[in-house]
């Protein structure tokens, strides 16, 4: 496909040339330079064959290309033979449209050909495309694992329901069962929880350096787990007896 830049510059050319082939054939004779190296006859010909293949290049389709510098050659030879200095000559106008007839198949064919092998690249791209596409989604690549540290900091500290459900509903601490149950509210509808019901503990503080891997949470005892925040060498802990019934 020619881009609107191009066609453009094509027509701004095909302009250009048409201009000086009508300053050319509309000066008087005498005023003509007499050192040309080319008869008359070759100089429409090459004219209108310029004319012809800038007029395809500048994407009319080969008929109105063809009829355009036709009917700009007749023209020409009409203002001559109108002017005086100059007379209308069939041969002339027979080499614009030879020379006009030259240029436009040539060139409509090469640019054929151009835009043929164009679209069959970009098909081609295209169908190439298409099959990469199909094959990622038949093999998709695989996920790197994430470091665990860094999932488990994307995840956020967990849940005591999530401890729970991986690791069992015991106190890693004093190794007896916590109480979901061990809550209650008082007389403005404030909850307050137990000592037995179960809370997050880490292995190492998270204010200390420690993450929210799964081997530094564990479940355990609201009474057991600060018991080991206010003694952290404490090793023993015994059974809390549950607060409310």
């Amino acid at each position: 496909m020619t881009t609107f830049r191009a066609v453009v510059v094509w027509r701004v050319l095909l302009a250009a040339v048409a201009v000086a082939i009508a300053w050319g054939s509309l000066l008087p004779s005498e005023d003509l330079p007499g050192n040309l190296l080319l008869s008359d006859t070759l100089l429409h010909l090459l004219g209108y064959l310029v004319l012809g293949a800038l007029a395809v290049l500048s994407r009319f389709s080969w008929p109105w290309a063809l009829g355009i510098v036709i009917t700009f050659g007749l023209a020409l030879e009409v203002a001559q033979g109108m002017g005086g200095s100059r007379m209308f000559q069939w041969s002339d106008l027979a080499a614009d449209a030879l020379g006009a007839l030259a240029g436009v198949l040539l060139t409509a064919r090469i640019v054929r050909e151009v835009d043929a092998r164009r679209a069959d690249r970009d098909r081609q791209q295209k169908r190439q495309t298409r099959r990469e596409r199909r094959d990622r989604q038949r093999n998709p690549a695989p996920k790197r694992a994430m470091n665990p540290v860094k999932a488990a900091a994307r995840r956020g500290a967990p849940t005591w329901q999530q401890v729970a459900q991986r690791q069992g509903g015991k106190c890693w601490l004093c190794g007896t069962r916590t109480y979901e149950q061990d809550r209650a509210r008082d007389a403005a509808g404030r909850e307050a929880l137990g000592a037995t019901f179960p809370c997050v503990d880490f292995v190492v503080a998270v204010e200390s350096g420690g993450t929210y891997e799964d081997a530094n949470v564990r479940l355990a005892h609201r009474h057991c787990a600060a018991a080991r925040r206010a003694n952290p060498s404490l090793t023993q802990f015994g059974r809390p007896r549950r607060t409310y019934s």
